[in-house]
């Protein structure tokens, strides 16, 4: 069993919610009928915001109102979502799993939510929901009242931006259990081997991975129409450099997925122990097809190969539970040196330290001698977090496992080992990383030693990660009937109540029209380009669909709507005047071009079928513009 950091570990109640009752709502006496219900928003983050996670050194320049230390997006490719599955049995009986493409959930951040779904329902959540990040870097950032370092990590603090989000999380979370609905669920797991690969080569270039895919599906209606998923892939193929919002590489792992079925299926893939697992594919059949931004294709690759590895598991003979254990519960620890257990002089750092100097090599034998006395270190106004949150729970045969930031795959490995060496009853483990809470990056303490870009990611040293697999394996002892080791903290406070002059958006200028026509004639192998001068992006990024000469809209294989907040589809903003003359509120043509090629070169991404099309483009006020007929012809 690995060795127990906790025993005596108090609580320090720095920065917690004190003046806020948080008793976990009592469980009904019995679990009711299980229902299951569904919800999808976009993130309300304007083409313009700074992304978050690569810091801003290096980038190319590209000032908005809504960017400052970070450059500004300029595009959009499968917008970020929030994605909500509820799964209930009653009241106390209720797990929620949210799903967000951002580079991760904190606590502070979910604090806020809790409060806010909780008072909408008049009840207490904080056990219920379950977040996860996707991980994606071009998710937005500007999230975190933090300053110091959290600003190098994430952009400033946008607060009127923070509101929206926490607004938009907690009412996909009310629609979600709106949307409940009689339901069956089943539990079991795929795999996936090609969908990702080792990228860490200071532990020795093993090419290690772990490609467990365990899922929860769900039946409602006599069919599937959900599926919770979980797998470890480093979420990022799109570069700061590409100054792009985006789902990407879970957003092309979910619509992929998706696409394997004839009808509508919620897929959610949460992330897992994905520190040292870059997105990949094995050979994929390409087909004849058009131009893809590079990008844009590897994110294709991949969620080809995800779903072309798992679909068969969702497809098969699963066993269906009516009555399945339905239950979550949250915990805080602390997270501090003493805690952890250092001397005087290892990790000397009291407010914890980040970026350790010193870069590994893939040809490293030893480990790197003074490693964690060099780090950039947090100080006492701009504190590392101090404590932590993580969620122990069951849902059916799987049982569930948070961990807060970014594990390596043989620690995580090491935490489901030992909860199912004390737990022999614990047969498959749905473990959520970038789940509830962000520390960075944690791996065992042998091979933090090795340095590298994962062992710099620590915000607690060289034990972190080993401390944090600790806490999770006495997080589900207690879940299953133990006792925490350690004086739980109350909740962390939400960032200040924010204060902000609300943002007047920009006037757009003949907003309303088609500037760029597609040709009027194009094969398989062409690149469709249409532009329409649109709203200032502070509105939100219009939507196109495909429409036929009959007047039918073009459905993905599933039987849903092929529209513009899908893969390959994406758009690029050009305001004029532009915001390198200033950013500065003015007038301004807003011109949204829209590309995608005729057929993708990865096959089951996309196809339009040959005949008379025309692209429907709706702005975000309801104004509708066409675009003039073009036809899909053979080669």
């Amino acid at each position: 069993m690995r060795r127990l950091f906790l025993a005596a570990a108090l609580l320090a109640g720095c920065g917690s919610d004190k003046s806020t009752e948080d008793t976990h709502t009592e469980p009904a006496p019995e679990p009711g009928d299980l229902q299951a219900g569904f919800a999808r928003a976009a993130i309300p983050a304007p083409v313009g915001i700074g992304t978050v996670g690569y810091g801003s050194f290096g980038a190319p320049s590209s000032p908005t109102p809504f960017s400052t230390l970070y450059p500004g997006t300029t595009a959009a490719f499968m917008p970020p979502e929030v994605r909500v599955t509820a799964i209930s049995r009653g009241d106390g009986f209720e797990v929620v799993f949210i799903r967000l493409d951002t580079v991760g959930v904190f606590q502070q951040f979910r604090r806020a939510v809790v409060l806010e779904v909780s008072e909408r329902l008049g009840r207490d959540m904080d056990d219920a929901l379950v977040f996860g990040a996707t991980h994606t870097h071009a998710g937005p950032g500007r999230i975190i009242d933090g300053g110091g370092i959290f600003d190098i990590i994430a952009d400033s603090y946008f607060p009127e931006f923070y509101v929206l989000f926490i607004d938009t999380i907690a009412d996909a979370v009310e629609a979600a259990l709106a949307d409940l609905q009689p339901a069956r669920l089943a539990t079991s797991a795929g795999y996936s081997a090609e969908a990702h690969s080792d990228r860490r080569c200071e532990d020795g270039g093993a090419d290690y991975e772990n490609g467990t895919t365990p899922f929860i599906a769900i039946e409602r209606n006599g069919r599937l129409e959900g599926v919770v998923a979980a797998y470890a892939v480093h979420g990022t193929g799109l570069s700061i450099d590409d100054l792009t919002l985006s789902r990407d590489v879970f957003g092309a792992m979910e619509q992929s997925l998706e696409d394997r079925f004839d009808h509508p299926v919620n897929v959610m893939v949460l992330n897992a122990w994905a520190a040292d697992m870059a997105p990949s594919s094995g050979e994929v059949p390409y087909q004849d097809g058009g131009e893809v931004p590079n990008p844009h294709r590897s994110i294709a690759e991949t969620g080809w190969q995800f779903a072309e590895d798992v679909a068969p598991s969702l497809t098969g003979t699963l066993a269906w539970e009516d009555e399945p254990t339905v239950q979550a519960k949250v915990y805080r620890a602390r997270i501090d040196r003493e805690v952890i257990g250092y001397a005087e002089e290892e990790f000397p750092f009291e407010y914890g330290g980040v970026y350790c100097e010193g870069e590994g090599e893939c040809t490293v034998t030893a480990p790197l001698e003074g490693l964690d006395q060099v780090c950039l270190p947090f100080n006492e106004d701009y504190p590392a977090p101090n404590q932590t949150v993580l969620s122990a729970g069951q849902v059916g045969g799987l049982h569930l496992i948070t961990f807060p930031g970014e594990p390596g795959t043989r620690l995580a490995e090491g935490i489901v080992a030992d909860i199912q060496a004390a737990h022999p009853e614990v047969e498959d483990v749905l473990f959520v990383g970038y789940g509830q809470d962000y520390l960075g990056y944690s791996i065992e303490e042998d091979d933090w030693w090795q340095g590298g870009y994962e062992a710099a990611g620590a915000l607690w040293g060289p034990r972190q990660g080993d401390y944090l697999a600790s806490v999770a394996v006495a997080v589900m002892d207690a879940f299953m009937g133990g006792d925490v080791a350690w004086a739980e903290a109350d909740p962390i406070t939400p960032f200040d109540d924010p204060t902000y002059t609300p943002y007047e958006s920009e006037q757009a200028v003949d907003a309303g029209q088609v500037v760029v026509q597609p040709a009027e004639t194009v094969v398989a192998t062409d690149t469709i380009e249409v532009a329409v001068t649109g709203l200032a992006a502070w509105e939100g990024i219009p939507e196109a669909t495909l429409v036929g000469a009959d007047g039918s809209v073009l459905s993905r294989p599933n039987g849903e709507p092929w529209t513009s907040v899908h893969q390959p589809f994406y758009w690029t903003l050009e305001a004029d005047p532009p915001y390198t003359d200033s950013v500065d509120p003015t007038p301004r043509t807003f011109t949204w071009t829209l590309r995608f090629p005729v057929q993708h070169v990865v096959p089951d991404v996309f196809s339009l079928p040959e005949g008379e099309w025309t692209v429907d483009v709706v702005l975000p006020d309801g104004t509708q513009v066409t675009s003039d007929t073009f036809t899909v012809v053979a080669d």
